[in-house]
């Protein structure tokens, strides 16, 4: 990543790793079995892949350049996240307050050219725009 290379950083609560990348990560649902008609394979198809993440942003992502770190607990990894940020970026973080055991980092990359504005959602804590360390 260049110098002037951006991640915003959104944290989150999720119960179990699984449950956070399920949100932060495409997937599929199990196709239908053999009998399904034409149109419930349709929809199947229509609705896969699912990834609430893009569906929450509402916008085009890349999911190549979306990192979902999830640390059992009550507090999110943020030795992790000093690996991403500047120390003085990740206190501001640290002292939002916000309950959280999720990071969920989406560098600029994964929304191509579009110009963005990102903001809380149902489930993630926006917490803004920062120079990545890589």
């Amino acid at each position: 990543m260049s110098a002037e290379a951006k991640v915003h950083v959104f944290t989150a609560m999720f119960e179990a790793n699984e449950d956070a990348s399920a949100f932060g990560h495409p997937h599929w649902e199990p196709e239908p079995n053999g009998d399904a008609s034409d149109e419930e394979y349709a929809a199947w198809e229509d609705r896969n892949p699912v990834w609430p993440l893009k569906s929450e942003l509402g916008r085009r992502l890349d999911s190549d350049f979306i990192e979902v770190i999830w640390k059992s607990g009550q507090e999110p990894d943020w030795d992790y996240l000093r690996s991403r940020l500047h120390d003085t970026d990740v206190t501001e973080i640290e002292k939002s307050g916000t309950s959280a055991n999720t990071f969920v980092l989406v560098d600029q990359t994964a929304f191509g050219e579009d110009e963005i504005e990102l903001r809380s959602t149902t489930n993630l804590t926006y917490h803004g725009s920062y120079p990545s360390l890589r």
